[in-house]
């Protein structure tokens, strides 16, 4: 049973989002993570205290057969997402999910746990239909941190990344809206409308399913779902009383009419049109970024206050480990030198003070501090400057 966690609810938490990159990033042309020890002292440099990872319990639990795998081939993500890993790698993720946990330990960083449930030969997302399934899979991989004594590093343990978007919860979807149609737009559409009881209790369920059984055998964990911006008013009319904190994404994205006329939409938009619409995107920005700033930085205040007001009626500890300027972003120049991610700080800049200003417990810098991102992980300063604000609250 676990005794004491990481989750101090008078601490404050500068949150770096390393998802699953942290273990499929490390070898051939990306290998920014092959090193632990050196990424780790860099983030530590930087002033972050936690790094919100995805602890792949769909590998870490038994298969269906009641067998353990050791080792499994992930498949590779899509050329417009810029996370992860683009052509298939083989992870042991048992054993470096310890080691990673422990080396992040002895720099005084503590984890955040989600899932984005990738893909692999062996189809094990495919294994999650229920709440049941959810439960299943995360105590055994609690079961393995606390059997290696590291349930005193765990903030807080997010069941499923953005729940229910299809991509990263395909069971859970298609339950709950009762639709065997997993494509983009139709999961925007049963986001977007409104919900009848019978989805709401749908989503309830899984809330409550897949958290009490955790609860039940690690109850000083802290647990919850983090939400998207897609559907996210609805989001709020859910009953989240099995939650303990919150932990919701908040973008100036999440204007569609922002989406369209600077041309994060076009990021969106894969091989071989994800290079050149990230340039197209970057280049709008230079113009609009300051001629519209104050608009912009209102826009994201919005979102922020939205979350906020929801966060205080429920009593929920905020957390956000992906926001603030663009979804989708990355280097155009040689190692990100050009001044493409001047504008991305400066809006995130704001996220953190408002955030920070609104009593938030985990704030990120962006959903880009990261190694593969250069350009903005090399502005040591930067990030210095905005971990100082987020630990001072």
């Amino acid at each position: 049973m676990s005794k004491t966690t990481g989750f101090n609810l008078e601490a404050k938490y500068a949150v770096a989002m390393w998802d699953f990159s942290w273990l499929v990033r490390r070898a051939g042309k990306e290998a920014e993570y092959a090193d632990w020890d050196q990424v780790l002292d860099e983030l530590a440099e930087r002033g972050y205290n936690c790094v919100r990872i995805d602890a792949f319990p769909h590998f870490v639990a038994k298969g269906p057969d009641g067998n353990l795998v050791e080792r499994f081939t992930v498949l590779p993500q899509g050329s417009s997402f810029m996370w992860g890993n683009h052509q298939p790698v083989q992870v042991e993720p048992r054993p470096a999910l310890v080691e990673f946990i422990g080396k992040a330990a002895e720099r005084g960083i503590y984890v955040g746990l989600s899932s984005w449930y990738n893909h692999d030969t062996l189809g094990r997302v495919h294994m999650i239909q229920s709440p049941k399934d959810y439960a299943r899979i995360w105590l055994e991989t609690l079961d393995l941190l606390n059997e290696a004594g590291l349930h005193d590093r765990i903030v807080w343990v997010d069941i499923c990344n953005e729940f229910p978007v299809s991509r990263w919860a395909p069971g859970a979807y298609a339950d709950i809206f009762q639709s065997k149609r997993l494509g983009d737009l139709w999961m925007m559409r049963n986001m977007y409308k409104r919900w009848d009881d019978r989805v709401k209790q749908r989503m309830k369920n899984y809330f409550d399913g897949a958290i009490t059984p955790l609860r039940e055998k690690y109850p000083d964990l802290k647990y919850t779902f983090s939400f998207a911006p897609l559907g996210s008013r609805q989001m709020q009319q859910i009953d989240a009383s099995a939650f303990d904190v919150a932990e919701v994404h908040i973008w100036v994205s999440d204007y569609m009419k922002w989406m369209l006329v600077t041309g994060q939409f076009l990021t969106h938009i894969g091989f071989p049109r994800y290079p050149k619409n990230v340039k197209i995107h970057a280049r709008r920005m230079d113009k609009l970024y300051p001629k519209h700033r104050e608009e912009y930085i209102r826009m994201l205040e919005g979102r922020i206050d939205f979350w906020a007001a929801w966060g205080r009626k429920n009593n929920l500890p905020l957390f956000t480990t992906e926001a603030w300027g663009p979804i989708n972003y990355d280097d155009v120049t040689r190692d990100g030198t050009g001044g493409e991610w001047d504008w991305v700080k400066d809006i995130a800049e704001q996220g953190v003070r408002m955030a920070s200003e609104r009593g938030w417990k985990g704030i990120c810098t962006s959903n880009f501090c990261q190694p593969h991102f250069e350009g903005m992980w090399a502005d040591v300063g930067w990030h210095k400057r905005m971990t100082e604000l987020i630990l001072k609250g």
